[in-house]
């Protein structure tokens, strides 16, 4: 697969594999203090911390086929977010994340995307079950993963901090 290779395709969005030169796209994203307020340390991201992802994002794919992918509007060519997988640190659990621009919330990329990538996670990559960890105060992501078939397992500590998990089993058809 090339780098400009789409993994996925929705009806409004792409999901794609990150490349060097979206670093400034991507940190347009993650800079935001309310993008990041869930997410890791709940503050915005560093130019340095962007490509420390970037390069994550590229090392951790070649390594497992997967990895927190960029989410591309198809309208626009925009890069908006990200979504895919990873493994939470010490864990074998496959966990879904995402997150967009916040000029792009409220149009449904979340649900569109996620829906999208967790399907992709169970017919192409073989997952038998996916998770997501939500901020116990993040009802919006709470309210997507319910929409596109996870159930919550419960609140759970993970890294000395509480969250809560939501759990989607592949279904055998």
């Amino acid at each position: 697969m090339t780098k400009t290779e789409t993994i996925l395709e929705t009806k409004r969005l792409l999901l794609r594999k990150w490349t060097h030169a979206d670093g400034g796209a991507l940190f347009d994203i993650m800079r935001d203090a309310r993008v990041m307020r869930y997410l890791a340390d709940g503050k915005p991201f560093t130019l340095e911390k962007v490509r420390e992802f970037l390069a994550w994002a590229e090392d951790y794919e070649r390594e497992n086929g997967f990895c927190r992918w960029k989410v591309i509007e198809k309208s626009s060519g925009e890069i908006i977010g990200s979504c895919g997988f990873a493994r939470p640190h010490g864990t074998e659990e496959i966990e879904l994340g995402y997150l967009f621009a916040q000029k792009h919330w409220g149009k449904g990329y979340a649900t569109e995307i996620a829906g999208g990538a967790a399907d992709y996670g169970f017919k192409k990559l073989g997952f038998r079950e996916i998770i997501a960890m939500t901020d116990l105060e993040n009802t919006a992501s709470q309210r997507v993963l319910e929409k596109i078939g996870f159930a919550s397992r419960g609140i759970e500590v993970f890294n000395g901090e509480e969250s809560l998990v939501f759990i989607k089993k592949k279904s055998d058809e």
